[in-house]
């Protein structure tokens, strides 16, 4: 039984289509050649994978209207229910085995029961991937790191604003919380069984 699970967080329409909201050709575009094979591989090594989304309510208000990025007006600007960039990208394959996984926060821990969910399964490894580098997949990996789990970012498969922003947040988190390592990296280990 494998003790690693990969999560992949927000990979929805708005970030991941050229027409999305918040979609980013330097970093989101450029993992997504490879990037739904590299899940395959990681699945077929024996990694749990993990899709998380969000869904925001249409009507949900900031609770501080002063922040500009992700709201217009005081609302949330993307991934609305019912809106074409809420929905998962087309790519993605839910298989047998797989958990989909609503948040409903930056962070795939805050007042849900992931935790119990991936102790259920005997993981002790996480490994995050996904958007954006440095809003929801920070705080999903920050938490994983606060709930004992032993945590990893995978460089190669992260996307946000630059590829700067990017390589900032990934040495952050390497400092404190979750080590970053590439694909090919993630891969070596579950071969090799040494996470």
């Amino acid at each position: 039984m494998s003790k690693t699970a990969v999560l992949v967080i927000d990979m929805q329409k708005d970030f991941t289509e050229p027409d999305g909201k918040f979609y980013y050709p330097e970093t989101t575009g450029a993992m997504l050649d490879t990037f739904f094979e590299k899940i395959d591989e990681m699945r077929r090594l024996g990694a749990l994978i993990v899709y998380v989304y969000t869904v925001h309510p249409e009507d949900e208000r900031e609770v501080n209207p002063e922040l500009t990025r992700m709201f217009r007006n005081g609302k949330k600007a993307s991934l609305v229910a019912g809106s074409k960039g809420s929905e998962l990208d087309d790519r993605i394959k839910v298989l047998d085995g797989d958990i989909l996984f609503r948040k409903y926060v930056p962070s795939a821990f805050f007042k849900t029961n992931l935790d119990e969910v991936l102790r259920s399964k005997g993981i002790e490894n996480v490994l995050i991937c996904g958007v954006k580098t440095n809003v929801c997949c920070r705080a999903t990996a920050t938490d994983a790191y606060s709930h004992k789990f032993r945590t990893f970012m995978i460089s190669d498969m992260l996307g946000t604003n630059t590829k700067a922003i990017n390589d900032f947040h990934l040495e952050e988190m390497t400092k404190y919380f979750a080590k970053a390592i590439s694909s090919d990296e993630a891969i070596r280990r579950l071969k090799e069984g040494v996470f």
